[in-house]
Order: structure tokens, then sequence, then C-alpha cells
């Protein structure tokens, strides 16, 4: 791993113009930008005012909190965090993961994005993936592939999305709201506001408006009416449905439409405060034990798969046993009747040499038989063979 270090001004400019792989970045209170690369080739330069980072692998950025950051190209994922200056990103290849940032400028991304906290205004112009924005204090103008998920928007909006949307806000006096979707739209109100409404669906019966004093559904493709003042304006256009509603209950409906709205999706990153040396030992240790974690997986499913092959075996000679048993059966002139079986006499066999002893039945060859039992794998006549062609029986 390569480490380097500059001292800047508090509040520089960085040029990202390189990544190969994942770009981290993450303010602290320092006047210093450190880069970490997991790669061969990492370049951390400055003139001055302005600095330039580069890697042909994943690269970490610990920056000043003001620091004005500039990405122009990164082949993974992206992570910033506490990165209160301007941000303005060309072309991201992953997700982006944003969280408690400053104005935001996106020109293209290919995954996923979240946003979480953003200061200033927001504009993303391409977004292939969905897109989660939580406490947006500017205005918000973008265009996603895929879902949208908006809550908490002080500014205008303005969106254009390719598939469902999901929106939650406070209109406040001149605010503007303009989104079109190809699928649904799902718009959450406070009770009590001063919106007029503008809005456009699928067919006749496609908008649905559950508010105090509106009539839940009127036969239309568009639907234009105002609660209050109308001091905010909000215009919905959608490809299949409208709902706007005040009511708690809608909203909890599509609680799990919001995936990335989580940490799931993405990595917590390094945080500063811990040494370079002490993070290389982490780092080592987390990386030996997952190899051993790996390991043992790859034998237990080994082991597994030496009892399923034991049990395959079992089983046909089992199955075999019954069928040779029904062959004597039969050969001897055994034969069942309404009452019972009659079975001819028979002359005494000389006893033959002792069987081999056979192996022990492990515990987990027990479970194993158990657990397809459990699962309505096999019969509890078949479990029982099983056990016994297992045990030797």
């Amino acid at each position: 791993m390569k480490q380097s270090t500059l001292t800047v001004p508090a509040a520089p400019v960085l040029n990202v113009t390189r990544v190969g792989g994942d770009l981290q970045v993450v303010g602290w209170e320092r006047p210093e930008i450190t880069a970490k690369a997991d790669g061969e080739a990492l370049t951390l330069v400055s003139d001055g005012q302005q600095a330039e980072a580069r890697s042909d692998s994943n690269l970490i950025l610990y920056v000043p909190r003001q620091t004005g950051l500039r990405v122009v190209s990164v082949g993974g994922d992206v992570d910033l965090r506490a990165v209160t200056g301007a941000l303005d990103l060309e072309s991201v290849g992953g997700d982006l993961q944003m969280r408690n940032v400053g104005a935001v400028r996106l020109a293209a991304l290919g995954g996923d994005l979240s946003v979480r906290g953003c200061a200033g205004d927001f504009l993303a112009e391409k977004v292939g993936g969905d897109v989660s924005l939580h406490q947006i204090e500017g205005n918000v103008r973008l265009q996603a592939g895929a879902d949208l998920y908006l809550r908490e928007a002080g500014g205008n909006v303005s969106a254009q999305i390719g598939a469902d949307a999901a929106l939650y806000l406070f209109p406040k006096a001149g605010q503007m709201v303009m989104v079109e979707a190809g699928g649904d739209i799902l718009l959450r109100l406070p009770a009590r506001m001063d919106v007029e409404f503008s809005l456009q669906g699928c067919d006749d019966e496609s908008i649905r408006v559950d508010l105090p004093g509106q009539t839940p559904v009127e036969l239309g493709l568009f639907r234009q009416f105002t609660v209050g003042s109308g001091a905010a304006k909000i215009s919905l256009l959608a490809g299949s449905e409208v709902t706007v509603t005040s009511r708690d209950e809608e909203w909890a409906s599509v609680a799990e439409f919001d995936p990335l709205g989580r940490e799931g999706p993405f990595s917590p990153g390094e945080f500063p405060g811990i040494s370079p040396d002490l993070q290389d030992k982490i780092s080592r240790r987390m990386e030996e034990a997952t190899r051993r974690a790996l390991q043992a997986s790859v034998r237990a499913q080994d082991h597994s798969e030496r009892i399923q092959q034991r049990v395959d075996v079992a089983m046909r000679r089992a199955e075999e046993k019954l069928r040779s048993t029904e062959r004597r059966s039969a050969h001897m002139g055994i034969s069942t009747g309404r009452w019972g079986m009659t079975i001819p006499p028979r002359q005494p066999i000389p006893p033959g040499p002792p069987a081999p002893p056979a192996e022990p039945v492990s515990d987990v060859e027990r479970l194993t038989v158990l657990k397809m039992l459990q699962e309505k794998k096999i019969s509890l006549a078949e479990a029982e063979k099983l056990l016994a062609a297992l045990e030797g029986k």
C-alpha cells in the first residue's frame, strides 16, 4: 500500500483526475491531504492552491472539510463524507454515496446514487440506477433511469425519472416541484399546506387524492386544484398512477422503497484518527480472518458433500436390499392373503462367516437424515430404512 501526504491551505481545490478502482474521500480538520492507494501507482502533487491526485487502483483521501473537490473519472464506486466544499463529479462508473456534503454537480453516474445531507444545490444530469435523496437544502435537478426516493428538499425540484417516484415534501411559499416519472408517483404531504396542484396520470381513474376536503377520485387524465392559498406549486406527470396523500399509512406502505437510504450497499470506509501502521495491521488481520473463514467454508462444503455421497450410497443400498428381499420372497413362495401371510416351511441354513463391523453412524449423518425428513424430501419409512442402512442393519 502506498501513502503520501501534502500540507495545503484550509480550503484547497483537489482534482482527482483518474481512479482505476473505488474512491473514498473523508473530510477532517487538519490542513493536510493524505492519500492511500493499494496499487503500485499513486500521485499526489500540489502547486499551491490546487492539488491533484490519481491512482490506478483503489484510492482513499483525507482532505480538509472545506476542500473543493473535482472528480474527473472513477472506474468503481465513490464514497464522499463530510466534505463541505463544492463537489463536481464528471464520470463515475459504479455507485455513488455522499454524506453531509456541500453543493453537488454530477454529470454521469453508471450505478445507484444515495445522498444524506446536502448543504447546497444538487444537480445530477444522468444517473443510470436508483436515486435516494435525503435533506437537500438547496434546489434539486436530476435525470435518472430508475426509481427516485426524495425526502425533504428545501428548494425547487425538477426531476425526470424512468420508473417510480416516492416524494415526502414540506412545501414552502414560492417553492416549485415538477416531477415526471415513467411509472407511479406517490407524494406524501403534511395535513396543512398551501399548494396549487397539477396532476396527470395514464387513464381516467389513475389519479387518487387523499387530502382533507378533496374528492378522492375524479374521472380524467388531468386534475388541477388548490389547497389553502396555493403559495407553492406542484406538478406531477406519471406514466402510470398518481397518489397524493397526507396519511402516514400510505407512506408506510413504501417503507422499503428506499434501499439506498441505509448503509447496506456501501462500505463505511476508513476514518482518520488511527495511525497508518495500525490500519495496515487491521487490514491484514481482516484479510487473514476472511481467508480462514473461506477455507473453513470450503472444508465444511467438502465434508457436507462427502456426507451426502454416503447418504446417497446408503439410500441406493437400502433400495437394492428391499428389492432383493422382495425377489427372494417371491422365489420362496411367500404370499399374503386377506388374513395374513402364508410361509412354507424351509430348511435351516448353516451360519455363514460373521459380517464385518459397520462403520459407526456419526451425529452429522443422523442430523442430515432428520433434516431431509423435516424438509419432506423423504418419508418416515424411507428415513428409517436410510438410518438402518447407514448402521449396517
